[in-house]
């Protein structure tokens, strides 16, 4: 017998401490799905099974563990393979957050965006967002909560980047980004970078700002501050949040803070836990 929409065991999640996020799970499923779209950034992991993935640029299989990024409005199917049953996760991510969080690493306002890396096989991660979804689902943790929104920002960061409709983006740039956000925490200094790709340090800043209107000491520190807001929102120790995104020391985050957002990190803190304490 057919399995209709009435019969796919499925249930959603969403919460008031990340407003900008819904997630649906579904279950051992063989329901298919006409083309369609949505206005959100959609993150897709396949938790069993395997599922036909249909895009405007043709089809991809996705297997157990990968995790697939489809933009805003682009028109798309997934469809079980050979009637065999798949169990997965959606996250519905709001466009306008994605805009916002490009917005604050590149010092301008970002209205456009496209997905720099669209799939991300099984082996290419470990099952961290596997384990921190169902961990959710099952048990609803502030904490888990928290890693999840750590999770999404550290995925936008490295894999969303703003839409430059007249600068082509060269694959030194690219090399560029890559390498920041591979782990800001360690990131490499731009002298061993110039090594690494065989150019002067002058070019590699001369291209990351012609392509992105920002130095690449400033999009790296951006990228630190913003995820540092995240850590100390969901109440990280500031000597922590330091170390935790590559700053040598607690004064270090606290100078570049300062800098960049008008406020300290304890007073960011503070004005956070006063928002939380409002009946």
């Amino acid at each position: 017998m057919k399995e209709t929409v009435r019969d796919v065991n499925q249930q959603f999640w969403s919460s008031d401490e990340i407003p900008y996020l819904t997630i649906r799970t579904t279950y051992n499923s063989t329901q298919s799905y006409k083309a369609h779209s949505h206005p959100e950034l959609s993150v897709g992991l396949i938790e069993s099974g395997s599922t036909q993935l249909t895009l405007p640029n043709g089809n991809v299989v996705l297997k157990k563990g990968d995790i697939i990024m489809i933009e805003p409005h682009i028109v798309h199917s997934c469809n079980p393979v050979g009637g065999i049953s798949r169990s997965y996760h959606m996250l519905y991510v709001d466009d306008i957050w994605v805009c916002d969080v490009l917005s604050k690493l590149y010092g301008y306002q970002v209205t456009k965006y496209r997905s720099d890396l669209t799939l991300i096989p099984a082996n290419n991660h470990d099952s961290y967002l596997s384990d921190l979804l169902n961990s959710l689902l099952n048990q609803g943790t502030n904490i888990t909560g928290s890693e999840l929104e750590s999770y999404l920002f550290d995925l936008v960061s490295r894999c969303c980047l703003p839409l430059n409709e007249h600068v082509t983006e060269s694959e030194l740039v690219h090399k560029l980004r890559c390498r920041f956000l591979q782990d800001i925490a360690s990131a490499p200094s731009l002298e061993t970078l110039s090594k690494e790709l065989g150019k002067p340090k002058e070019t590699l800043i001369r291209s990351f700002k012609k392509y992105f209107g920002i130095t690449p000491k400033s999009f790296l520190n951006n990228s630190r501050v913003e995820k540092a807001k995240i850590l100390l929102k969901n109440g990280m120790s500031i000597v922590d949040v330091a170390s935790e995104v590559g700053f040598s020391d607690q004064s270090q985050l606290h100078r570049t803070f300062v800098n960049y957002t008008a406020s300290t990190p304890r007073q960011f803190q503070q004005v956070k836990s006063i928002f939380d304490n409002k009946s």
